[in-house]
């Protein structure tokens, strides 16, 4: 698999769990709720000090103590009206938005001009965006796109986690 080296770093950081005892599924969708369980993972699975700000976040579940972790350290802020939607597929704009905020907001910038929907990046996650291509940790795929709005896989994020590993 193209990923192979990424999903095989992440799973091995205890970064990402299976979805069986036997299977990653690469090509799954990402859903919100698995995002901000790993990027807890990745800081060490603190414990929440407040109360979960989201209605559709119910107590224990297995990805509650993270959502609201991730919620008080301003790394995700749902999706308005209490919802953060954690079976919702993340975006690749979502997902460079989140890692970009939970790896502390640093201003970068990069050309896109190069990459055929690069106007199609939504305001709000345009800093992360450049931030995401100018430290190597998104590209375009084969046919120059970045894909915005696109859900990413698994397998996609195991890369962009790797990728910002590695930088």
């Amino acid at each position: 698999h193209w990923a192979q080296t990424a999903i095989t770093y992440v799973y091995g950081q205890g970064y990402f769990s299976g979805t069986s005892a036997a299977t990653f599924s690469p090509g799954a969708p990402m859903t919100r709720s698995m995002l901000a369980t790993v990027l807890w993972r990745m800081a060490g699975q603190p414990a929440p000090t407040g109360a979960n700000p989201f209605t559709d976040v119910p107590a224990g579940q297995w990805y509650t103590d993270a959502v609201t972790w991730a919620a008080q350290q301003g790394i995700v802020t749902g999706t308005g009206n209490g919802l953060f939607d954690p079976e919702g597929s993340i975006t690749r704009e979502q997902l460079a938005v989140m890692l970009h905020r939970f790896a502390g907001s640093a201003a970068a910038s990069a050309d896109l001009s190069g990459f055929a929907d690069a106007s199609a990046i939504s305001s709000w996650a345009s800093e992360a965006m450049n931030w995401a291509v100018a430290n190597g940790v998104l590209s375009g795929d084969e046919a120059g796109r970045l894909n915005p709005g696109g859900a990413a896989t698994r397998a996609e994020v195991a890369q962009m986690l790797y990728n910002y590993s590695q930088a």
